[in-house]
């Protein structure tokens, strides 16, 4: 029987349930599990949709002669550089992670802001107000659909948003948006969000003149990608009080190793690259409209554009 999709998953991933529902009527599918030591001896010879992390599809890319598709079941596909080839389509996943990720970043501000956990395990009573968030200002780099959310959250807390984006054009959701490399973006910010992807321009993209430019008392917050942050700058600004503290969920090297000083950073709060899960019904979410355009022979929507990263 030939396969004309491959999920590529882990044993505890919940997505592929909800794939194996969308295309299994009409498509004939294979999965394959990360988790087995041994590779399985699937013929792929007739393969024209590969499905999952991009970092776990790597190696099946070249068994898949017929390969027209690749549908991630990560936002980001950078894992996929130099390994896509020519004439196959990607698609990242997209608009799906907003919620979950705005959750994030407002729990974190909201649990640094207002010392609830502090508060909460403290031996004695004290009742110092805390001054909260609303009238406070963030700057998000990058105005797509995951900054738009993030926006849009945090303006239900009555925080102002400016943007900052390729071009500087103006983005629903934003009071201002600022062009890439124009570092009034950071003047004076409270809260400092990157959902940046990695490419070669999002490099370093925070740097020491940024975060010189930043409140004191600011929080810095990293959803997209390590690469965004100049991380020597950054461990300098902490240490001499130019930012109050920093979330970070993502890094240049992942897990991040056990000799990196994050780790021994008071105010730097490390999550394990959790922001946003996969879940379930989330791939086959996004996969849906582009599953009749791919039967139809028609364009897919929210491909990946190898010449700008994303």
């Amino acid at each position: 029987m030939t396969t004309d999709v491959l999920l590529v998953a882990n044993d505890d991933d919940e997505w592929p349930a909800g794939v194996l529902e969308l295309v299994g009527h009409r498509l004939s599918v294979a999965r394959v599990n990360t988790s087995e030591e041994s590779t399985p001896d699937i013929d792929c010879s007739s393969v024209r949709i590969l499905v999952g992390g991009p970092s776990n599809l790597v190696p099946w890319i070249n068994r898949c002669p017929k390969l027209e598709w690749i549908q991630s079941t990560w936002a980001g596909v950078d894992a996929l550089a130099g390994h896509i080839p020519a004439g196959v389509v990607v698609t990242p996943l997209k608009h799906v992670f907003g919620q979950s990720m705005s959750e994030f970043v407002l729990g974190w501000i909201l649990a640094l802001e207002r010392r609830i956990l502090d508060r909460a395990q403290a031996s004695i009573w004290d009742d110092t107000p805390e001054m909260g968030v609303f009238g406070k200002t963030m700057g998000i780099l990058g105005t797509g659909s995951i900054g738009s959310a993030v926006a849009k959250t945090a303006q239900h807390f009555g925080i102002q948003c400016r943007g900052l984006n390729s071009d500087g054009r103006p983005m629903e959701g934003f009071e201002t948006c600022f062009k890439a490399g124009d570092h009034r973006f950071f003047d004076d910010l409270d809260y400092v969000v990157t959902v940046l992807p990695k490419t070669t321009h999002t490099e370093n993209v925070v740097d020491t003149d940024a975060l010189q430019r930043l409140r004191p008392s600011s929080i810095l917050i990293n959803i997209g990608r390590g690469n965004a942050i100049d991380d020597d700058a950054l461990l300098a600004a902490l240490a001499n009080g130019s930012v109050g503290a920093a979330v970070l969920d993502v890094f240049r090297e992942e897990p991040l190793p056990k000799s990196h000083p994050y780790w021994e950073q008071p105010n730097v709060y490390i999550t394990s690259h959790t922001s946003a899960p996969t879940l379930e019904q989330f791939v086959a979410q996004a996969m849906t409209p582009n599953l009749e355009r791919f039967i139809a022979g028609q364009d897919l929507l929210d491909t990946f554009d190898t010449s700008k990263g994303y």
